[in-house]
This record gives structure tokens, C-alpha cells and sequence, in this order.
């Protein structure tokens, strides 16, 4: 699929794409939508100290570099899948880093670091990508958070399934929750009806409401 990077309302990129007229992020900012969806409602709003995290859409690597800025204290083991890779020659470009004033060589080693092998990036950051579908992705590990950013559900209908998200239930432990920017009706009615414990939660710039679904049984 062709991608074409452009800029978001807070001066970060994301990436069109024409095939699909969709983009990777909130055209109202990239960084401010991952910030508050995933940072603030994610990794933030979970208690425990060592957090296994699963990121359904690694896309430009941006959630994930966020991550690593933001986790303070918290040691984090981080799968990203990821089975459409962007390419070295947009990665190379994103701005991401240099707007937050971060490493770039760390920003880039999430791209260039091997599929199916897991690395430390650094303290307390260990890190594992892998090119599988969802579908088809099997481990071991249990998750205390997923990151669900999956391309919209007009767009990519089958990530939005009661399959998936059962999925999704079976691999999170007890108390742990997937978070996401879509707060649509039926997103939320298929969340229910699998045992999550729904929160609409007040969204990013642009957008009125996203979804944080728990996971409270065993």
C-alpha cells in the first residue's frame, strides 16, 4: 500500500493512505491523540509496576516511542505486531523524535531491531515485534494493557470482530483492559457482550470520546 507522509494540526506526522483514504492518526495531532489515548488512559491508568503491553498496530513505531518516554519508573515488556511494516524510507523522516526531544537512534532501532527476537531498548524497556496478523499471533504471555490501533472499523471491519476481541479478552490477565480511540456503538455493544467492562472515556483534540474495556473476570 502506498503511504504519504503528512502533517498533523500539532506539527507531527502521520501517514495516508490513499488506498484506503485513511490515516494513521488523528489529522488534529498525532503525538496529543497517542498521548491521551494511550499514555494518559494506558500505561498511566494501570497500577502495577511491571507491565507487559500488546500494541495491535505498530505502525510508525510512534505509541511505542512514547512509551518508552513516558513509562517513569514502570518496567515494561512491549509486543508490537505489525504485518505491514513502513518502510525505511518514511520512517527515516518522521519527526516524532526531534519533537520530543528524544534519541533518534532509539526511535530507530524499534524500526531496524529483528522481527521475532526480543531486545532491551534500554532500563526497564525490553522489546519484541513481531509480523504476524493478530489471527495468527500465538504466545505465552499474558498482557496487563493492549493497545488497540487498528485501522477504523469502515476501513478495516475485520479487526473489529467478536473473534478479535475475544481474543484480545484470553490474552489480557485479570484487571488488565484494552484501550482504544474508537468509541463506536457497536464497537462497545461487542466489547460487552464478551465480558469487558466498558468506560467511555472523554477523547482526544478533535474527537468526543474513546474506549477503555477492562478486563475484571479471571
Amino acid at each position: 500500500m502506498k503511504k504519504e507522509l503528512i502533517i498533523t494540526k500539532d506539527g507531527s506526522h502521520s501517514l495516508f493512505v490513499p488506498e484506503l483514504n485513511e490515516n494513521y492518526h488523528s489529522v488534529h495531532g498525532a503525538i496529543e491523540e497517542a498521548l491521551h489515548v494511550f499514555i494518559k488512559n494506558g500505561i498511566h491508568s494501570h497500577p502495577k509496576q511491571n507491565i507487559n503491553i500488546l500494541e495491535i498496530g505498530f505502525g510508525t513505531g510512534l505509541n511505542t516511542l512514547l512509551t518508552l518516554e513516558n513509562k517513569k519508573e514502570v518496567t515494561v515488556n512491549y509486543t508490537a505486531l505489525e504485518p505491514y511494516p513502513v518502510s525505511e524510507k518514511i520512517y527515516s523522516k518522521l519527526n516524532f523524535f526531534t519533537m520530543r526531544n528524544l534519541d533518534g537512534e532509539t526511535f530507530l532501532k524499534l524500526h531496524t531491531s529483528d522481527w521475532e527476537k526480543e531486545i532491551e531498548i534500554s532500563g526497564g524497556f525490553t522489546f519484541f515485534k513481531s509480523e504476524k496478523r493478530l489471527q495468527n499471533f500465538t504466545t505465552k504471555k499474558k498482557f496487563d494493557i493492549i493497545y488497540f490501533d487498528a485501522f477504523s472499523p469502515e476501513t478495516q471491519a475485520e479487526m473489529w470482530t467478536e473473534e478479535v476481541f475475544n481474543k484480545c479478552f484470553n490474552l489480557l490477565n485479570k484487571d488488565g483492559f484494552l484501550v482504544t480511540y474508537c468509541a463506536k456503538g457497536v464497537v462497545k455493544r461487542t466489547l460487552k457482550s464478551i465480558g469487558y467492562e466498558v468506560e467511555t472515556l472523554d477523547g482526544p483534540t478533535g474527537k468526543r470520546e474513546m474506549t477503555r474495556a477492562n478486563k475484571k473476570g479471571s
